[in-house]
């Protein structure tokens, strides 16, 4: 017999209790330790997951092996569940004990022009932590974050959320809500090394690949007249150091498509640039070149994964070409 929904959702909704329960009152050597322990069963136990990030690191950072990096980048999923729950519940000058910050000043010479701010990162360190930038720094900012389906699931979700300080705005209108926010002379957030759709036809080199990149960050700078500042947080042995670097301004890429992919390709180099530094704090465990499909039958079949994704992403390069020839004869 069918479970039914409701009582699904009462299951799911008490174990995350529990779960952040545990989090925030086990003494955090314990806690730390659980977490890690469990995300060392995840890595033995989850294969496909595993040889997604393998194959992934051994390509884009050119190494011989990296099992004992796949590993580093299990248990740092684990980090950033505790501290995403833990860094919550901190009062503000507990939190800025714990938050280092260099470069605020590229944030204050980018805020002091009056113009809208994109801060852009990656699944970089504990991306999560970054919400908390208004408790340590006194900068508004609002992201945009997906709804669960699940209301008592969403409710604990956004009460976490609500701690930090940042606006979250709901999905309806996305990108017209951001560009508005910017033509305001706002600050917004955005993740920017989410893998894109082909059919989207904006590549950009990632760690010497192409890779599908989603234009939405792109797009939404350039149409909001944006500055757009890099930021980063790394964890390090006594908490995390949030990193921004120097601003560059969204209306020097040009116009139209042409400043979209420029404006991309910045991006996506920059996120490379980072991953290069600190290469077991970035989301190797998603499939950030390929579909699901792809990657399955390079782990399959054992295929070359860097050789794989430069003759996939040739071949469609070639038919959009050969289409665009034909429609112009």
């Amino acid at each position: 017999m069918r479970t039914p929904p409701l009582i699904i959702q009462g299951i799911r909704y008490w174990a995350t209790l529990s779960i952040i329960a545990l989090i925030r009152f086990l003494p955090y050597p314990i806690v730390t330790a659980l977490f890690r322990f469990l995300a060392a069963l995840a890595f033995l136990v989850d294969p496909y997951h595993r040889k997604v990030a393998a194959v992934q690191m051994r390509a884009g950072l050119c190494i011989g092996t990296a099992r004992l990096h796949v590993l580093k980048v299990f248990m740092n999923q684990a980090d950033i569940l505790v501290d995403a729950v833990r860094y919550a519940y901190l009062s503000d000058e507990q939190i800025r004990k714990k938050l280092r910050v260099e470069g605020k000043e590229n944030l204050e010479e980018a805020l002091a022009s009056g113009r809208g701010l994109m801060m852009i990162t990656g699944h970089i360190g504990n991306w999560e932590i970054l919400s908390h930038i208004p408790r340590v720094t006194g900068t508004q900012f609002c992201v945009m974050a997906d709804v669960r389906k699940d209301p008592k699931l969403e409710a604990i979700v956004d009460n976490i959320r609500s701690r930090s300080g940042a606006t979250i705005l709901p999905p309806k209108g996305k990108a017209l809500m951001l560009i508005r926010e910017l033509k305001k002379g706002r600050t917004i957030g955005i993740i920017v090394d989410n893998r894109g759709e082909e059919k989207d036809g904006l590549l950009c080199d990632v760690l010497g690949m192409p890779a599908p990149t989603n234009p939405a960050p792109a797009f939404i700078a350039v149409k909001g007249n944006a500055l757009v500042l890099p930021v980063y947080i790394v964890k390090q042995r006594d908490g995390y150091c949030i990193r921004f670097t120097k601003a560059v301004d969204a209306a020097s890429f040009g116009i139209g498509q042409e400043a979209v992919q420029g404006l991309s390709d910045f991006m996506q180099s920059w996120v490379s640039s980072v991953v290069r530094m600190y290469p077991d704090q970035w989301f190797w465990l998603y499939s950030r070149w390929l579909k699901r499909t792809d990657m399955r039958r390079i782990i399959r079949e054992g295929l070359d994964f860097r050789e794989y994704v430069i003759d996939h992403y040739k071949m469609i390069m070639a038919g959009r070409s050969g289409v665009t020839d034909h429609t112009e004869s």
